[in-house]
């Protein structure tokens, strides 16, 4: 009798042990995402509304080698101002969102890209009565507590990056919505360091993958309105974009 309680005690010690692994691992991902979504909600209680963003590029699907290493930047505000600086087109590009306008340097190359691309009619057409719409989150608000449950995730374990202990999380869609989006092949590596913020992220989906090392992950309030504004260098070449045009230039650089 004692060795049948015995092994029963283990068991549920052992089921125990599993059930708070499951719910850790959920954990540390609901952790790592939910201050990002935040941003986004129309109703929250946490007050940062915004996010800067930078890294590096270790590996994308198309990018020179001489551009492996590159640094990229995004700058958020909710409702409605972006700011992202990358490799793009051979060289480094800005594309920036402010409210219903949006702009982008270098505006000369950026142009002459959107004037082959017409010629070639490989832009969608223009939608004159496009207009910007505010930040909005892919699901119910409601729902923001379970945004990890929309991925199968599994503990990888630890491991150092720049001498800091980070925790590894490979990331599944959950296999409806993979179906859903199309996106059956779709998986993520996600390394979260000790204060939940991410320290790297590797994507992959059929034919692109993309690999990115975070050195900078900062959320708050406000940002500085200059954020917005081309800086003096950029000033003298920068092309002014309405929505339609802001629309075709995303699907410009897509394809």
């Amino acid at each position: 009798m004692k060795t049948v309680r015995f092994i029963l005690s283990a068991a549920l010690l052992v089921l125990a042990a599993a059930a708070r692994a499951e719910e850790n691992r959920y954990d540390v991902l609901s952790r790592a995402l939910l201050p990002f979504a935040q941003i986004f909600a129309t109703n929250t209680k946490n007050p940062n509304r915004a996010l800067l963003l930078s890294g590096r590029l270790e590996l994308m699907t198309g990018l020179p080698a001489a551009l492996v290493g590159s640094r990229a930047e995004l700058a958020l505000q909710y409702p409605d101002r972006m700011r992202l600086r990358a490799p793009v087109l051979g060289q480094e590009v800005t594309l920036c969102r402010r409210g219903q306008d949006a702009w982008v340097y270098p505006g000369a190359k950026v142009g002459a890209l959107l004037g082959v691309a017409r010629e070639l009619k490989k832009l969608p057409k223009a939608d004159p009565k496009a207009r910007f719409e505010s930040f909005a989150l892919p699901v119910p608000e409601k729902q923001l507590a379970l945004l990890p449950a929309l991925f199968q995730v599994k503990d990888v374990g630890a491991e150092p990056l720049d001498g800091e202990p980070c925790r590894v999380l490979d990331l599944f869609l959950l296999p409806e919505l993979a179906r859903g989006l199309k996106e059956k092949d779709w998986a993520a590596r996600l390394w979260v360091r000790g204060d939940s913020k991410p320290a790297r992220l590797s994507v992959a989906r059929t034919g692109w993958q993309i690999a990115v090392r975070f050195e900078r992950v900062e959320f708050s309030k406000t940002l500085p309105p200059e954020t917005w504004e081309p800086t003096a260098e950029q000033a003298g070449d920068v092309l002014l974009l309405d929505a339609a045009r802001y629309e075709q230039l995303l699907s410009a650089l897509v394809k």
